[in-house]
C-alpha cells in the first residue's frame, strides 16, 4: 500500500513538473528575440548599351533565397519566417565589375536599384537622384532604414532584382555589376 501511495505522489509530482517544464519552455520561447543582419544575394545584373540618353537603362536578375532556412540556421530552429515582426533595410551596393575610364558609374545621371519577391510584387526601389560626374566603380545607394518590408519576405522565395538609372553620357558596352542589399530582420518567438 506504501509503495503504490508512493508510486502515485511521485507520478503526480512528476506529471506537475513536467507541465510547469513545458509552461516554462513556452515562456521562454515567446521571450526569445534576435536581430539579425541578412543579405538576400550578391546578385549579378547585365545593364546592355545604350547608344543614347533619351531611354534608361537598366538589366535585371532574378534568384532564390530561403528567409526561413536563413532564420531557423540562426536561432537554433526555434524560429522562422513567421516570427519575423520587423524588416527594414540598412544597405545597397552596387559594384561594376568592368568599369572603364569611359564607362562607369560618371555614364549615369541617376541611378537606382530595386528589388521585389514573388510575395510582394511592388519594386521596393533605392535612388540615388543626382550621381555626380565622377569615375566610380561603386556606389552605396541612399536607404530608408525606416520603411518596413517584412511583406517582401514573409511570403516569397524568389527575389527579382533590377539596376539602371538615366544615362548620362550613352555606353557601348555591357557592364556587369554586382547588387547586394542588406536586411536587419528582427524576430521574436
Amino acid at each position: 500500500m506504501k509503495k503504490r501511495s508512493f508510486l502515485i505522489t511521485s507520478t503526480l509530482a512528476l506529471s506537475c513538473f513536467a507541465m510547469f517544464y513545458l509552461n516554462s519552455c513556452t515562456k521562454l520561447a515567446q521571450a526569445l528575440q534576435y536581430d539579425l543582419a541578412m543579405q538576400t544575394a550578391t546578385v549579378n545584373i547585365t545593364i546592355p548599351p545604350y547608344p543614347d540618353t533619351t531611354i534608361a537603362a537598366n538589366g535585371t536578375q532574378s534568384n532564390t533565397y530561403n528567409v526561413d532556412s536563413f532564420i531557423k540556421a540562426n536561432t537554433a530552429n526555434v524560429l522562422g519566417v513567421s516570427n519575423i515582426t520587423s524588416a527594414k533595410i540598412t544597405s545597397c551596393v552596387v559594384t561594376l565589375l568592368n568599369p572603364t575610364v569611359a564607362e562607369n558609374f560618371a555614364n549615369f545621371k541617376t541611378c537606382n536599384a530595386s528589388f521585389h519577391t514573388n510575395g510582394n510584387t511592388t519594386p521596393f526601389t533605392v535612388t540615388i537622384p543626382n550621381n555626380p560626374d565622377v569615375y566610380s566603380s561603386t556606389l552605396t545607394l541612399p536607404v530608408d532604414t525606416t520603411a518596413e518590408l517584412k511583406g517582401y519576405l514573409t511570403g516569397g522565395s524568389t527575389f527579382t532584382y533590377n539596376l539602371g538609372g538615366s544615362l548620362r553620357r550613352p555606353t557601348t558596352d555591357s557592364l556587369h555589376a554586382t547588387c547586394t542589399f542588406t536586411f536587419k530582420l528582427h524576430v521574436q518567438g
